[in-house]
């Protein structure tokens, strides 16, 4: 080993044997000693012109040995570096170096340390160091100086696989990750891609490696992509880069899907790379389409709400307009006159739909519903618009060549909806009420079309519904009357402007036995409104309520001072709105009115319509029997005027009946209003019932009445509504001429 060639050139230290044969290629086997001048060698040619940038620095943190390489990756020339302290200088190579040198210090374990970093050249050439530190030791296993031997990489492809794949925690990060993840340089081309981002696209990360990002895009995306990316670089003008967007792209099997687009960039010197996050938004914009359309739609009959229903006519009426006067302008040059086509507004409220609910359930009602509109649909003329405006009121647009056309198409229309409708299971028809309008020359908006056929639809139900209706300007000031009425109607009672007015109610000998009192009203610039025009109108109001309130007040008042002059008749009857009756509060306010006048419970009647008692049957039976138990006796009124039926008379406690006047008006002279009353008159006897007729107003009508066994009657045979001091007259003459 003593006679090596120390200069690396002789036979002997590439592989001969030494002055004793003995092999000198280093330790074997048999732990023979290393040849120095093979090591000696050996190193000078690794350190000279190995692959790899080296450097060795000593226990004392000085530079021994830097190469090319090394001294290149700190923008030095080798003779730099060489006898100067490495921790020294300030650049993150040496930097990360001294740290690693630091991690390893003298322990024996361990005995390398990696080093990875990034260099920027004074160029602003990016690149990256990557490899370890090796501690070199003597024989004793002291550390005499450290190893560094490291990898260069500037090229792009290769710094993003350090960036994605050398750090395993990041490549955890990217394949967990939900959206997709690309990243590619300024040349467009791909250098890495997430496991989403492939799933996403439906490539394998082989096939889309080193392709063109534009491969992920539909035309005329695709085609742009380079010259956006170049403009960007040029003028810094992003449209996505650091803002993001939607957009669409491309997948393998050539479908193309919303997407939503973020892309983050990393300058590295002259070097720049993207990074794209991509999220597939098909589910988010079917989500907004959805509510969208439920925003303008009716979920359950798909028609358009109020709301699209107006915008969409208003454009509607607004287009028409514009296309008129080119129209009109075309005709004038041309000497032709084009025929015209007018707007007719349908709406349309099913009477009653809440029984159909109530008793059938809200299933078969929403089936009933669907069915009815495809029914519209189905009678009116291709491109008509309907809207469904409340529960049970819908709306129509259509146009029509005249207003024949729009009476034929509304006739048409309310037989189809009236017929038997088949919903889930059950049969059921609808009462329905059609208010029309036709548009003319003082329809400029949608909005005046829809107050015209507002006014026909109230004028129909106001007549009963279950009917058509078209609008006539007298609609305009009935209206008009019935809004005053009702602005009016708010204060009377404040003002001091109602009043009770009574009507004997006599028995077959013609002595007074009762009275009922009758509501007036005396306006102060209207005058006397009737009872039969202010009624209806404190009832859609609500008004009815307080104004009920008002007459059982003043009512138990007025009997408490008869009663007082000794000239009390034997029942008053009050009439009672349904809105009251059904409450559930009428018996406590009695109770409350009575309270201090108990004798007068014996002397209050109450009367109710029949279309009130079999509105809610139970609540007319539970109500009544409550007030039977105070005393107070009840009355079903207008007998014969509404349903009639034997049915709900049997089952409401009710002492009399009153017989309507439309029945005995034309008695004893029409021979079937004679045999309606004589059967009333007996049925109501048959079920232990008093009767009362109404309306009686000759000498016959009462003869007749008294000959079918009528038990009382009332009319203007016997006098007429009269204040209470007249009534209080009647009661006292009545009681002289019977004392006499």
């Amino acid at each position: 080993m003593n006679g090596s060639d120390s200069s690396g050139s002789g036979g002997k230290g590439s592989g001969g044997k030494g002055s004793d044969g003995a092999e000198t290629w280093g330790a074997g086997s048999g732990g023979l000693p290393r040849d120095p001048a093979f090591l000696a060698s050996l190193a000078s040619s690794l350190l000279d012109h190995g692959d790899m940038a080296l450097v060795y620095v000593d226990r004392a943190g000085i530079c021994r040995h830097a190469d090319r390489r090394f001294a290149a990756a700190l923008d030095r020339n080798p003779a730099d570096l060489a006898g100067h302290a490495l921790g020294a200088l300030d650049h993150p190579v040496a930097a990360a170096i001294a740290a690693a040198i630091a991690a390893v210090g003298d322990a024996p374990a361990p005995s390398t340390a990696p080093v990875d970093c990034r260099t920027l050249g004074c160029d602003g050439r990016l690149s990256f160091l990557s490899g370890s530190v090796l501690v070199h030791r003597d024989g004793a296993g002291a550390a005499l100086g450290y190893l560094g031997a490291f990898h260069e990489t500037g090229d792009p492809d290769r710094i993003a696989e350090f960036v994605t794949c050398r750090d395993s925690f990041v490549a955890t990060l990217l394949d967990a990750a939900v959206d997709g993840i690309i990243i590619s340089g300024r040349d467009g081309i791909i250098r890495s891609v997430n496991r989403a981002c492939s799933r996403l696209f439906g490539y394998e990360e082989g096939e889309l490696l080193g392709r063109n990002m534009a491969m992920l895009m539909p035309p005329p995306f695709s085609r742009d992509h380079g010259r956006y990316i170049d403009s960007y670089l040029k003028t810094s003008r992003a449209k996505i880069i650091g803002i993001g967007r939607d957009t669409l792209g491309q997948r393998k099997d050539g479908t193309v899907f919303p997407m939503h687009l973020s892309v983050g960039e990393a300058r590295m010197g002259a070097e720049v790379t993207f990074v794209g996050i991509i999220r597939d938004i098909s589910e988010r914009l079917a989500a907004e389409q959805r509510a969208s359309y439920l925003a303008r739609h009716d979920p359950l009959t798909g028609v358009l709400t109020r709301t699209a229903f107006l915008e969409e006519c208003e454009a509607l009426f607004a287009g028409q307009r514009a296309g008129q006067q080119a129209g009109q302008d075309a005709d004038q040059n041309a000497g032709e006159t084009a025929p015209e086509t007018l707007f007719a507004l349908f709406t349309l409220d099913v009477d009653q739909f809440s029984d159909i609910n109530e008793v059938f359930g809200f299933h078969v009602g929403d089936a009933a519903l669907k069915a009815m509109v495809s029914r519209v649909t189905e009678v009116l003329p291709p491109n008509t618009i309907v809207c469904r405006i409340a529960a049970d009121e819908f709306a129509a647009l259509s146009r029509v060549a005249d207003g024949e056309h729009a009476h034929r198409l509304a006739d048409v229309l309310h037989d189809r909806l009236t017929a038997s409708i088949y919903a889930d299971r059950h049969w059921v028809r609808l009462r329905l009420s059609i208010g029309a309008a036709v548009e003319d020359e003082t329809v400029h908006t949608l909005e005046d079309l829809n107050a015209k056929a507002k006014l026909a639809l109230q004028a129909v139900q106001h007549n009963g519904g279950n009917a058509v209706c078209f609008y006539t300007p007298e609609m305009a000031a009935a209206a008009t009357r019935r809004m005053m009425l009702t602005m009016h109607l708010a204060h009377a009672i404040e003002r001091n402007e109602l009043h009770l007015v009574y009507q004997p109610i006599v028995d077959k000998d013609g002595r007074l036995r009762s009275a009922e009192a009758l509501l007036r009203w005396n306006h102060h610039a209207l005058g006397a409104v009737s009872p039969g025009e202010f009624i209806p109108v404190a009832e859609e109001s609500g008004l009815i309520v307080p104004i009920t309130d008002w007459v059982l007040t003043t009512a138990v008042a007025q009997m408490a001072r008869w009663e007082a002059e000794g000239v009390l008749p034997d029942r008053v009857f009050l009439n009672i709105s349904g809105q009251q009756f059904l409450r559930g509060n009428l018996t406590l306010r009695l109770e409350e009115l009575l309270a201090g006048h108990p004798s007068l419970r014996s002397h209050l009647g109450l009367e109710i319509t029949e279309q009130a008692a079999v509105r809610d049957l139970k609540v007319a039976v539970r109500t009544l029997g409550e007030l039977a138990d105070l005393g107070i006796q009840a009355a079903i009124d207008d007998f014969g005027s509404g349903y009639s039926s034997l049915s709900y008379v049997q089952q409401l406690p009710v002492a009399k009946l009153k017989i309507d006047r439309a029945f005995v008006i034309d008695v004893p002279e029409n021979p079937k209003s004679n045999a309606l009353v004589r059967a009333a008159v007996g049925m109501a006897h048959g079920l232990g019932l008093v009767t009362v007729a109404e309306g009686v107003e000759t000498v016959e009508q009462r003869d007749f009445l008294v000959s079918v066994g009528c038990d009382m009657m009332q009319g203007y045979l016997f006098g007429r509504p009269m204040m209470p001091e007249a009534l209080a007259d009647m009661v006292r003459r009545q009681t002289v001429v019977a004392l006499e």
